[in-house]
């Protein structure tokens, strides 16, 4: 059955909206694939999809020709590698990213569920990845659970290249699973900087504190955790 314009609009409405909320969390957590990046991915795909299952309607009377729906929209799961590639950043032996290049990734996939009309498992998918998100998240219910807690220490540092790279070290002594850091200020002498990280309920905050000041490029430290 060949849908009517209005189907097909609709269609891509859906995908925009699925992929909207998905792109929201991301915003929220300043990932540099927010909300337009999801709608965009989202309703491309769907596009995609929907040329692929009904694009070639007006060829299928003519004889001796066989047509594969899946072929153009099997190249959005291959294509989209490079758009959450760009997404996921290497250094100091952490990555970040990955979890924002999973997200593009599933958003591409609601899009062509819901561009195939599978309307049900492309909003429950959407439902799905949001809720992990949100849920599973550094600073969420599921930490509260597993009995850690979040800590985010604002450091002014001395300007010194290898400062940082002790301060990483001090934290790995003390059992800090390292979640961001960044540096949020900059000048010839002084660096400011923030890091977000968790730790066991067990673990006493003030004595990473305290191994952090007797750092001698420590210049001041404040913190805060829940």
């Amino acid at each position: 059955m060949l849908l009517t314009n209005l189907d097909w609009f609709l269609r891509l409405v859906l995908a925009m909206f699925c992929g909207g909320l998905v792109g929201y969390e991301r915003s929220r957590q300043l990932k540099s694939a927010g909300i337009r990046t999801h709608m965009v991915v989202a309703v491309g795909s769907a596009l995609v999809m929907i040329v692929s299952k009904y694009g070639f309607y007006d060829i299928l009377s003519l004889h001796n020709i066989a047509l594969d729906p899946s072929r153009i929209a099997a190249q959005i799961v291959s294509g989209i590698s490079f758009l959450g590639a760009g997404t996921i950043i290497i250094g100091r032996n952490r990555v970040s990213g990955l979890t924002t290049a999973a997200g593009v990734w599933s958003t591409a996939m609601i899009g062509m569920a819901v561009g195939a009309g599978m309307y049900f498992i492309g909003i429950a998918a959407t439902i799905f990845i949001v809720v992990i998100q949100f849920v599973f998240h550094d600073d969420s219910i599921l930490n509260i659970l597993i009995n850690r807690i979040h800590i985010r220490l604002n450091l002014e540092i001395n300007n010194d290249g290898r400062a940082i790279e002790r301060i990483e070290k001090i934290l790995g002594q003390h059992h800090v699973e390292l979640v961001n850091l960044q540096v949020t200020s900059a000048d010839e002498t002084r660096l400011g900087v923030r890091i977000d990280g968790m730790i066991n309920h067990k673990i006493n905050p003030s004595k990473i504190i305290l191994a952090l000041e007797r750092d001698h490029d420590v210049v001041r430290i404040t913190s805060e955790h829940r």
